[in-house]
């Protein structure tokens, strides 16, 4: 199963895996943001989410992955979505289970070889997970497979609310042990009325793991200047 230890394979791309700490954390919507912050610096960007569940079918019976196609159209939408999207899946449910029901074989090899097709050397890959950095992602492993055979770094999206420390640190530790770089984590606040006025997760984790670059997003409009940064910092 998915809970081996590997050595990454280093891609020879500059590139970034999206991930999170659970599912509905605003992963795509930033994912989204960077991939149009990249092509506005003039950034080839050939943008993957290798399997997207819980696809709509069209009326002609095409299963549509919104998630994907609206990372094609922010990175230039020069490539066709079968090869941003090549796995496609109806059930909303983890892409491991939906595919099992689907009769879909779905493995992280195959994953990791459709990410990679068509990337050329000066281009930058950018990757979105599916759910949670340790959620089922295929048949015989996690994100956090695909995301060790990538050996990209890794921007890590959790939502700012109570209880999330223990979750980011968690997802830290095993990105460590697999032995990736994470380039910043992403506090998110999404709509909470019971938030405690008194939380500062921030405050909180950077006193706990201070290598780490934190950030927040108090709200959607902070997502695009955020990701303007990753852009900049992630192309030296």
């Amino acid at each position: 199963m998915g809970y081996r230890r590997k050595s990454p394979l280093i891609c020879n791309n500059q590139g970034v895996f999206v991930t999170a700490t659970d599912t509905g954390t605003g992963k795509t919507t930033l994912a989204i943001q960077l991939a149009a912050a990249l092509t506005q610096r003039g950034t080839r960007v050939r943008a993957r989410k290798p399997v997207e569940s819980g696809c709509q079918r069209s009326e002609a019976g095409e299963l549509i992955p919104a998630d994907a196609t609206a990372l094609q159209l922010a990175a230039g939408g020069y490539e066709p979505l079968n090869q941003v999207a090549p796995y496609r899946l109806e059930a909303a449910i983890s892409p491991a289970r939906a595919a099992a029901i689907e009769g879909v074989d779905l493995h992280i090899e195959a994953l990791h070889r459709a990410c990679m097709k068509g990337v050329e050397p000066e281009d930058f890959l950018l990757v979105e997970g599916a759910g949670g950095f340790y959620s089922p992602l295929a048949s015989d492993g996690l994100n956090a497979d695909l995301a060790s055979r990538l050996g990209l770094p890794m921007i890590i999206l959790a939502p700012d609310r109570l209880g999330v420390i223990g979750h980011i640190l968690l997802t830290l530790e095993a990105a460590k042990r697999r032995g990736l770089r994470v380039a910043g984590v992403v506090l998110n606040r999404l709509p909470d009325p019971d938030r405690p006025a008194q939380l500062d997760n921030l405050a909180e984790l950077t006193a706990l793991a201070e290598d780490i670059p934190f950030f927040t997003a108090a709200s959607a409009a902070d997502l695009p200047t955020l990701a303007t940064g990753f852009a900049a910092q992630l192309t030296r």
